[in-house]
């Protein structure tokens, strides 16, 4: 069999059966390759490199696995740097694979062939593995190799650059089998059970932080019931508050643009069990956080140990995978329940402060959610835009998965994680997303509407470059530069772009929120729905540096704020 069909059966073989990429002359017998397996496998062409790579992170989330992404050499490869940072900073598994023709320059040498380039070099940062292979006998085992980095232990993107030649030779395959000892794990589990029942029952006002790290674990309802079962409290990072959303136990997402009655909760835990969740500790060093961290014991489980080396006071750190911890929790049994009191605190704070921070265009992102299927799909972009969607899922407890572009910003991102995202599920998307950010993306609008794909484009239009000119405002006092109309920052008619590309619009404002139904339940046509916001609405709240983490501006009524501190 050859390289190129071997490749593709190892996609199947792994339930991959939708990739992205473009064609070009280096990758073109791979392309042609999953043409002969079109009825297991579907290439799909997409605008850009960094679109299909985009795609990839969509599929592989919503597939629970790995995205595959393929593009030809030179400004191929190039194209995909953006969309695999990102897939690397977010634990995302993707194989990319690209293709060249030629060896790379000697000596110094600047361009020996055109378009050629040294891939590993510029992706070995950013990825946990990148390699090129340029012989027949380093192809399984790369591959394989490759594959398996992908997907075990945190995961995260892999490059595989083929020479082209490769993908024509007849390969003898070798099965390879890996062996794992699970010993340590073993005892590992043991004295983590050990530990957490001892704490937990000692402490008074224990919680429990919900991380990344439990996407995509079959298991980690677990976790919920347990919580549940013993009135802890449960609160999360941004990111991850679709995972607990729905449970009574959950008291919404911390930070410094957190919701304010779970930073108030926090900051009064005396327990901090951590699970997959890095966001408290990598602001270690602020003056914010270490407040908390000298008042609570910290129970840390990563399954990375480079986590672990943000040394914190008071953490007790357990590097592990959590697919393994998990179902541990069916049989850690309490000595009593955590005090009612506790929760009770967290159910007055929450009732206090539910509806902070819920204005406009929170209010109208928040019907949008209460109008989507329970079963539809939420992928946001970078901007004041995630901040006032991830508002707005608290404010109406919208459980629906949800993705972001976390730790890498990656702003452009949406639509094409959608698309992906879309053929993992099968799936309606409700894709959120600004107006500089969809300029980023305008041409995956044309792989929405020609596919005919239940993906609603949800367009966040304050006409302006909103984040930063919230920080010009503060730091450069109200001088704006390339950030509003005024000084620089210009965007076209963004419903005609849409109907140029065949998308139906409908235009929302402040004084018309009209009935959505039919708009967001359409499933037979492209929606570009866009609601309009004033460029001077600012993303709140927020912590100042150095402020406790429960006092967030805009300021409380300040009899109301120390009543709920001082419970």
């Amino acid at each position: 069999m050859i390289a190129a069909d071997i490749l593709v059966k190892t996609l199947i073989d792994h339930n991959i059966h939708h990739i992205f990429g473009l064609p070009g002359g280096a990758v073109l017998d791979f392309l042609y390759a999953l043409e002969r397996q079109k009825k297991r496998v579907t290439a799909h062409l997409s605008p850009h490199e960094y679109s299909a790579v985009c795609s990839a992170y969509g599929y592989a989330r919503g597939n629970r696995s790995l995205g595959v992404a393929y593009a030809t050499r030179g400004p191929g490869i190039t194209n995909m740097v953006t969309g695999i940072a990102d897939a690397y900073y977010d634990s995302v598994p993707l194989l990319i694979i690209t293709g060249h023709s030629e060896a790379l320059a000697e000596n110094n040498m600047r361009v020996l062939s055109d378009q050629e380039i040294d891939v590993v070099s510029i992706f070995s940062e950013i990825t946990k593995y990148a390699t090129r292979i340029d012989d027949q006998v380093e192809f399984l085992p790369k591959l394989m190799k490759a594959i398996n980095l992908a997907l075990s232990g945190r995961p995260g993107p892999v490059l595989i650059d083929i020479n082209r030649k490769v993908f024509n030779v007849d390969i003898d395959v070798v099965q390879m089998e890996l062996a794992k000892d699970f010993s340590a794990i073993d005892n590992k589990i043991t004295d983590i059970k050990q530990t957490l029942l001892t704490e937990i029952s000692n402490a008074k006002r224990p919680v429990f932080l919900l991380g990344d790290g439990l996407r995509g674990l079959n298991n980690f309802q677990e976790l919920i019931v347990f919580a549940e079962s013993n009135d802890i409290p449960m609160i999360s990072s941004r990111f991850s508050q679709d995972l607990a959303n729905a449970s009574d136990n959950f008291f919404g997402y911390f930070g410094s643009h957190g919701i304010r009655y779970a930073n108030f909760i926090l900051s009064k835990a005396d327990l901090i069990v951590s699970f997959g969740n890095r966001v408290l500790f990598q602001n270690n060093q602020s003056e914010t956080f270490l407040k908390i961290f000298n008042q609570a014991k910290i129970i840390r489980f990563d399954i990375d140990d480079a986590e672990l080396t943000r040394k914190l006071p008071n953490s007790i750190d357990f590097n592990i995978d959590l697919k393994d911890l998990l179902p541990e929790f069916k049989s850690i049994t309490l000595g009593s329940k955590v005090p009612m009191e506790w929760m009770d605190v967290c159910s007055k704070i929450k009732k206090e402060l539910d509806n902070e921070d819920t204005d406009y265009p929170v209010s109208a992102i928040a019907k949008i959610l209460s109008k989507a299927d329970k079963n539809d799909v939420i992928v946001s972009d970078v901007g004041n835009n995630e901040y006032w969607l991830s508002r707005a899922a608290a404010m109406v407890g919208a459980s629906h998965y949800t993705i972001y572009s976390k730790s890498f910003g990656a702003m452009g991102s949406s639509i094409g994680k959608a698309i992906g995202i879309h053929y993992a599920t099968q799936r309606p998307v409700k894709c959120f997303i600004g107006d500089q950010s969809l300029q980023m993306a305008i041409y995956d609008l044309h792989t929405i509407s020609q596919n005919k794909l239940p993906i609603t484009i949800i367009l966040i239009n304050n006409q302006s470059s909103g984040m930063i000119r919230s920080r010009q405002k503060l730091r450069y006092n109200n001088q704006f530069l390339q950030t509003t109309q005024n000084t620089g920052y210009t965007i076209p008619d963004l419903r005609k772009v849409a109907e140029a590309y065949n998308f139906k619009t409908v235009q929302l404002t402040k004084h018309d929120l009209t009935d959505l139904n039919d708009v967001l339940n359409k499933r037979d046509e492209s929606i570009l729905l866009e609601i309009i916001v004033d460029d001077e609405i600012e993303m709140i709240p927020n912590v100042a540096i150095g402020d406790p983490i429960q006092k967030m501006a805009p300021l409380l009524e300040e009899n109301l704020f120390q009543e709920l501190d001082h419970l």
